[in-house]
This record gives C-alpha cells, sequence and structure tokens, in this order.
C-alpha cells in the first residue's frame, strides 16, 4: 500500500492499495426529462418510493454542504490526494443538480418536500460556525453512509427492481460515483488528522459517527412519514412499515448494519471493502441501459454472472 498520503493507517491492513482503486471520473450524467413519472415509481408501492424520494428530497443541501467540506482542504491536501478531492467536487456538484430536477418533478406531483428540506438546512445551520475539521469529519461520517447505501443498491438490485430504465439509471450512476469516491472525505480526514494520537482520533471519529447516524435515522425516517402522511397514511401504520421494510430480511437497513459497524474498528478504511467489482458490475448495467434505450439486444454481462456465481 502506497504511503504518500495515508500515514495514519496501519500498514498491515488488507484495505485497497490507493494505486489500483478505481479513477474518480466526474461523468455529467443528466438523468432523462420526464424521469420520474409517478408518485410511487418504486413498483407501485408508497413506502418503498418515499425511502427514494425522501433521500432525493435532502440530497441537495446534503451534496452542497460536503462540497463546502471539502473546498477548504483542496490546497492544504498532498499533491496525490489533490486530484481526488477535486473530483469529488464535481461529482457531488453533479449529484446535487440532478437531485434537484427530480424533486421539482415531486413537487410538480403534489409533494410538499418542504418539512424535509427544512430538516436538512437545520443540519447544516448547525454547523454553520464550526472549524474545518468539526466540518470535514461529519462530511467523512456522511459520506460512510452514502457509500454502504449505494453499495448495497449495487449489490442487491432487489431494492430497485420493477423501476423504468430512466429513474434506474439516475439511481445507479448516482450509487456508482458513491462507492467510486468513498475514501476521498476519509482520506482528507486522515491526513489532516495525521498529528494527533490515535486514541483521539478513535475517540473523535466514533463520536461523530454516533451523532450521525442518530441524525440521519431520525430525520431519514421523519421524512419518509411525512411523505407517506401526504399520500393519506397514518403515523403509526407508516413507522411500522418503514421498520418492517427497512430491517426485515433483505432490507436495506438490516443489510447495512455490518458495513456500519465497521466503522468503529480502530484502523478501519472503506477500501477495506473491495468494492470494485460491484463498481464493474454497475458500469456494466448503466452501458445496458443505454444500449437498451439505443434498441440494440442485450445480454447479462460478464461481470454480472461472475457477481451470480460468487453470491
Amino acid at each position: 500500500m502506497r504511503a504518500d498520503y495515508l500515514g495514519g493507517m496501519d500498514a498491515t491492513q488488507t484495505t485497497v492499495p490507493t494505486d489500483a482503486r478505481p479513477s474518480i471520473v466526474s461523468r455529467n450524467f443528466r438523468a432523462a426529462t420526464g424521469a420520474v413519472t409517478e408518485r410511487h415509481w418504486v413498483r407501485q408501492d408508497p413506502y418503498a418510493s418515499a425511502f427514494f424520494n425522501a433521500l432525493s428530497a435532502v440530497f441537495p443541501h446534503g451534496e452542497t454542504f460536503m462540497i463546502r467540506s471539502l473546498v477548504p482542504w483542496v490546497g492544504r491536501v498532498p499533491d496525490a490526494l489533490r486530484p481526488d478531492v477535486q473530483a469529488f467536487i464535481e461529482q457531488e456538484a453533479d449529484h446535487s443538480r440532478e437531485h434537484v430536477a427530480m424533486n421539482r418533478a415531486l413537487t410538480d406531483m403534489g409533494y410538499d418536500i418542504e418539512p424535509l428540506d427544512r430538516k436538512i438546512r437545520a443540519f447544516v445551520s448547525f454547523f454553520a460556525g464550526a472549524s474545518d475539521t468539526v466540518k470535514l469529519t461529519a462530511t467523512m461520517c456522511i459520506e460512510h453512509f452514502t457509500a454502504i447505501i449505494a453499495a448495497e443498491l449495487l449489490k442487491n438490485r432487489h431494492h430497485l427492481e420493477g423501476v423504468d430504465d430512466d429513474m434506474l439509471e439516475l439511481w445507479l450512476w448516482h450509487a456508482v460515483e458513491e462507492v467510486e469516491h468513498k475514501g476521498v472525505a476519509y482520506d482528507v480526514w486522515d491526513h489532516a488528522t495525521n498529528g494527533w494520537n490515535p486514541l483521539r482520533r478513535y475517540a473523535w471519529r466514533s463520536f461523530f459517527m454516533l451523532a450521525v447516524t442518530t441524525s440521519f435515522f431520525i430525520n431519514r425516517t421523519l421524512g419518509q412519514i411525512e411523505l407517506l402522511r401526504q399520500d393519506g397514511h397514518a403515523f403509526l401504520w407508516s413507522l411500522k412499515q418503514i421498520m418492517r421494510a427497512g430491517f426485515g430480511r433483505g432490507g436495506i437497513g438490516r443489510n447495512v448494519l455490518a458495513p456500519w459497524a465497521a466503522f468503529f474498528r480502530p484502523n478501519y478504511h472503506p477500501w477495506d471493502k473491495d468494492d470494485r467489482l460491484l463498481l464493474a458490475q454497475g458500469e456494466a448495467d448503466l452501458a445496458t441501459i443505454a444500449a437498451r434505450r439505443a434498441g440494440y439486444a442485450t445480454t447479462p454481462s460478464i461481470v454480472a454472472t461472475a457477481l451470480q456465481a460468487a453470491a
């Protein structure tokens, strides 16, 4: 493993080496106009749709917060890391733009996403006067969430089963880029805190992860409940269905518990989990969607076959 900007890590870790990780590329993807065709676009399931709609509602402000948290570090990180930071910023800007468009479509369909927007703005405002290191640490923790959820979507496609190509393309693209840049905020934080003693670093990031987890879980759940309320569903019934869908067998919440807990290993790094094959599958599926749209016959990719065989 190269040690050019990962100086605070234990060299005995089986982390994917820096020079073996996938390149971080801003694809500047543009979702198809009219991609959102109905409120319950995930299999006409209001609960599954509410999960993704609630995420989309907070992405623009959330992505902007993370961009602003990384910008002050562009000139402070080693040369080897700087291109990754710049690519991270470009990718997140693209994500924000596309989810602004999706949120506009949801609003046109009758949803009021202002209550969700208000919560994410309150979260961002909480850090308004914080130091660059505090904002960076919060971003690192948020990025852990987005990366493990993105990896789950790429690995277990039943979450987006039955979704039309336009929306599937949007969410697969976003997931691929989240996994692709999953180590950037951590690497910047690793550099920023390299002079701290190991106990302080561990306590700092663990505390922030617990705080961010609490905020993320409560506010994303309330966001789903709010959208379901607008669909006419009662609070307690919605909460019950959200918990069942999220933490029942095969649920996203249940499946990401182990990856979430991995963050608390003393020498953790996001690339301890080698997701390169998963990224290749995501890229192949995006290419399949493009080919299908162009009228070409498509077959399962070699990567998909390999993943199924390994499952």
